[in-house]
């Protein structure tokens, strides 16, 4: 599906003159520092490490019988100012004869900038051989290998990993589910011109929010297509993993069919609303420009009604009105009412933030921006460091921030 960068209530008004920006956005990465600094430490004292073995020129624990000096352990270093901020206890390793340290941090001083927009590539980009080799071996000045490149790269994938197996609690009371699309190289056409093609890959995410009302990421997973085998797979893991949905209330998706197959098979017995803003695009697929203003405004009085029954005394106005002339129109949108109107059944001051996928689609809009001058991943790795990198920073963001419509009606009790 298609990520646009529009909010449902504008939706109505503005389509004829196209999709328009979300109104009143929330700046919902912001910087990415706080992330950023942490994989710069990592890297630093990775680098170090090579520069030291290489300083040594004997492997652990190997006996030699000529050294010019030794390993000596590690001090750390409290306050280390770099281009993403200050860094706090960096471990710096040691030798025992002089020398190894003076130059170690000129050389890191020298290149300290370029080490911060690394940083901010490797997470961003998903790690590149090349590119972060080149840094190196200008701050060491010796050679780096794909290999030891790679080590770097896989303190990052384990976080990953870890992410994706890592026990979940039974406290979500919205589930969202959506994908994105993202391309990756592919390999290369037999007897064609070894030129590798593009493939696409989906990004399945499940968006929640908790009893609590803490706004979370609880997962996301590559896959080939947007299939019933695909999103079972997916949502089969989270249950196993702790999210059995006993507090469950609402799980909102599109309408395709293979995410609503699998939330029928994972969670049968919670209640599934289907997604006005994509369900308003398939209308507008239906109409002539010249009536799209008028027709999405009516639907818009279903959706923003404040009871069930006056939403559907306002559907039923709007189909008589537009029956004649968009019949189907009208019955995209009859044969999903139900699920189009279960959102009338949790609290008022819940219903915006549920009855969309919208936020998923706000949060993998900054996907897109920053990965747009990349053209295509590298492979499957490098999306998941992209995608891990910026959900974690979005669950550390809000983990302590009540959501404002869950205050709301913590007031009103």
């Amino acid at each position: 599906m298609r990520i646009v960068e529009a909010d449902l209530d504008s939706l109505a008004a503005r389509m004829p003159s196209g999709w328009a920006a979300v109104k009143e956005p929330e700046q919902f990465w912001g910087d990415l520092g706080t992330h950023g600094r942490r994989l710069l430490k990592e890297l630093l004292e990775a680098t170090m490490e090579l520069w030291r073995d290489e300083w040594v020129q004997v492997a652990w624990h190997r006996p030699a019988t000529r050294r010019t000096t030794h390993r000596n352990g590690y001090y750390g270093r409290a306050r280390w100012p770099t281009a993403l901020g200050t860094l706090r206890d960096v471990r710096v390793p040691r030798c025992r004869e002089a020398g190894l340290t003076a130059r170690m941090f000129s050389r890191l001083e020298d290149h300290r900038q370029a080490l911060g927009q690394s940083v901010v590539d490797m997470l961003l980009a998903g790690v590149s051989t090349r590119r972060v080799g080149q840094l190196l071996e200008r701050i060491i000045d010796l050679p780096v290998s794909a290999g030891q490149v790679s080590k770097l790269a896989k303190r990052l994938d384990g976080e990953v990993r870890a992410f994706h197996t890592r026990p979940l609690a039974d406290q979500f009371v919205y589930l969202i589910l959506d994908a994105i699309h993202l391309k990756a190289r592919g390999t290369p056409r037999l007897f064609q011109t070894g030129l590798r093609r593009t493939r696409k890959r989906v990004v399945l995410v499940a968006y929640s929010i908790t009893v609590d009302g803490i706004k979370q990421i609880i997962d996301f997973r590559l896959a080939n297509g947007e299939t019933r085998a695909a999103w079972e797979k997916f949502l089969a893991n989270l249950y196993r993993r702790g999210l059995q949905g006993r507090e469950l209330r609402l799980i909102t998706s599109d309408g395709g069919g293979g995410v609503i197959a699998g939330v029928e098979e994972a969670y049968p017995h919670v209640a599934r609303q289907r997604c006005w803003f994509h369900k308003m695009q398939n209308v507008a697929a239906q109409l002539r420009k010249k009536d799209q203003a008028e027709v999405l405004e009516g639907l818009r009085a279903v959706y923003a009604a404040a009871t069930r029954r006056a939403a559907v005394r306002a559907y039923h106005t709007w189909a008589r009105r537009w029956h004649a002339g968009y019949p189907a129109a009208v019955q995209c949108v009859d044969r999903d009412l139900e699920e189009l109107l279960a959102v009338f059944d949790v609290p008022s001051e819940h219903r915006r933030m549920v009855r969309t996928t919208n936020g998923i689609e706000r949060c993998f809009r900054e996907v897109r921006r920053r990965t747009r001058s990349i053209g295509t991943f590298v492979n499957d790795a490098s999306i998941e460091r992209i995608v891990y990198g910026l959900v974690a920073y979005h669950n550390a963001k809000y983990a302590t921030r009540i959501c404002r419509e869950f205050r709301k009606l913590e007031r009103v009790a």
